[in-house]
């Protein structure tokens, strides 16, 4: 098995990926100097034997930490390229906490903005701080529908959804149906086949944004008779949109989305927050909001970072076998804010809030805020929504969600890892090098493997075979992904690489 290579297991979702981040040449155009003030206080606050676990992404010899500013001109949503040390993408970010935004020689701090700078290069086989001098600033692309926001990711979730709430309006999803028209065994595309054999689909729709403002189709992945529809559509869809830069130059960001289609079925864009809400059922009557409102005044409520587009604050936690709350996480922008809903929420008795569910590993969550009609309220559900992963057989003493999602990954990557003929790609005379595989499937509200789908950096119809005998061996999970009472299917990505030799 020294010739199979799994790497972690990943969910499917939408992103929006700047380009210009992705290949940016921090060393020529940020003066990266180990020397200045900013690498001196990392080498300071992060200890060493953090840094020697520092792995870099692929074609990349630094790693970059990149921040957004809230109204309270603190950074929050730092995140850090780091490829696998948790400990030291943590460390790293409490550090930056830490760190005066004054001595970063900004002239402003704009809500509208991400900021970026290298914070970690290697020195011949050595990882040393080696920190930007001059802060890179990235600014969003801006339509016109969304000039009213203030928040970097605000502006640029809401251009994603304009374009998004653009398709369902106007695509022709009866061309979809035409595919099943044809001869199967004509059929060579991966999506036309997925589509065929399951009569469902997600349509993952990419495009990025030219410097004229335009949309461009960027490695959309629909069936072949849906292609040009996408074009179209991308082509027709106008919103006086105002490119966004990177480092003062123009900036091509690329964003995505899904669509879910089912045979015969029209898609109907549905907010993923109203059907919570038909659930949970927020009222700003019910004694969770009261005692909230209580505690809560005016002047705070404004700080609280909400709009249109961002339009509710929640706390998550998980329950121990005391029934205690741990694992407490809200969704605020600000940690001044998160300590406060915190802070009144372990002082409500949790025997007062009505879960329609407890068992172990579920992930529970309330609303406790909402923007309604220009105004932050309090506005908390009446029962208490919640969402529970799949779990694997073998990972039922795991000690909370995160580690259950670990122990799932792993039991993925054990069974195929013990169940693929790794000798496989040698037999058939593959030429050597790198075959690069990725495997989505779904686990579906049975608990069980299917919709497996293998796509190869080389074509081979007997490798994706032998994945597919594989997975259909993946043994039943012995608990179902659920969501506020309903079983739910979990769409999952697996990939890795097999060495021919």
């Amino acid at each position: 098995m020294k010739n199979l290579f799994l790497s972690t297991l990943l969910t499917i979702f939408a992103v929006c990926i700047s380009q210009s981040q992705n290949n940016f040449n921090y060393q020529e155009f940020s003066n990266p100097n180990p020397k200045n003030e900013l690498s001196l206080f990392f080498k300071k606050e992060v200890p060493k034997k953090l840094l020697k676990k520092a792995v870099f992404l692929p074609k990349n010899n630094n790693i970059v930490l990149s921040f957004s500013i809230n109204k309270e001109n603190k950074p929050y949503r730092i995140s850090v390229t780091n490829y696998s040390s948790k400990e030291l993408k943590k460390a790293i970010i409490e550090a930056f906490k830490k760190y005066p935004l004054e001595n970063l020689n900004l002239e402003t701090l704009d809500k509208r903005n991400r900021y970026h700078f290298q914070i970690i290069s290697k020195n011949k086989s050595k990882n040393i701080f080696n920190c930007s001098s001059k802060i890179i600033i990235e600014t969003p692309s801006i339509c016109e529908p969304c000039k009213d926001l203030e928040f970097f990711e605000d502006l640029k979730n809401c251009l994603n959804l304009e374009v998004k709430k653009y398709f369902y309006e106007n695509a022709d999803f009866n061309l979809l149906n035409n595919l099943f028209n044809l001869d199967q065994s004509k059929l060579k595309d991966e999506k036309d086949i997925e589509l065929y054999l399951y009569e469902e689909i997600d349509l993952h729709i990419s495009f990025l944004i030219s410097e004229n403002g335009q949309l461009k189709n960027k490695k959309t992945n629909v069936p072949s008779v849906f292609r040009d529809e996408v074009s179209r559509l991308l082509e027709t869809f106008s919103a006086n949109i105002k490119s966004g830069t990177f480092n003062g130059k123009e900036n091509k960001p690329t964003h995505s989305f899904t669509i879910k289609y089912k045979k015969g079925e029209k898609p109907v864009y549905k907010d993923r927050n109203s059907s919570y809400a038909n659930y949970t059922k927020p009222s700003i009557e019910n004694e969770l909001s009261k005692f909230y409102s209580k505690r809560l005044t005016e002047d705070f409520l404004k700080t609280v970072n909400l709009n249109r587009i961002k339009n509710r604050l929640t706390i998550s936690f998980e329950l121990d076998k005391k029934n205690k709350p741990f694992n407490i996480k809200t969704s605020a922008r600000s940690k001044t804010v998160e300590d406060k809903i915190i802070t009144i929420f372990k002082e409500y008795p949790i025997e007062k809030l009505n879960f329609t569910d407890k068992r172990n590993f579920n992930n529970y969550i309330i609303q406790i805020l909402s923007f309604k009609e220009g105004k932050i309220i309090v506005n908390t559900d009446s029962l208490i929504g919640y969402e529970r992963v799949p779990i694997f057989p073998g990972c039922e003493n795991s000690k909370d969600v995160s580690d259950v999602k670990k122990c799932f990954s792993r039991g993925i990557q054990q069974h195929f890892a013990h169940k693929f003929d790794a000798s496989l790609p040698n037999r058939l005379g593959l030429s050597p090098g790198r075959l690069r595989i990725t495997i989505s499937f779904k686990i579906d509200k049975e608990g069980k493997v299917t919709q497996v789908i293998t796509r190869t950096s080389r074509p081979s119809a007997s490798i994706k075979a032998e994945v597919a005998k594989v997975m259909k061996t993946v043994p039943k999970m012995i608990s179902l992904p659920m969501q506020n009472g309903k079983a739910v299917n979990i769409k999952y990505a697996i990939p890795f690489t097999l060495i021919v030799e």
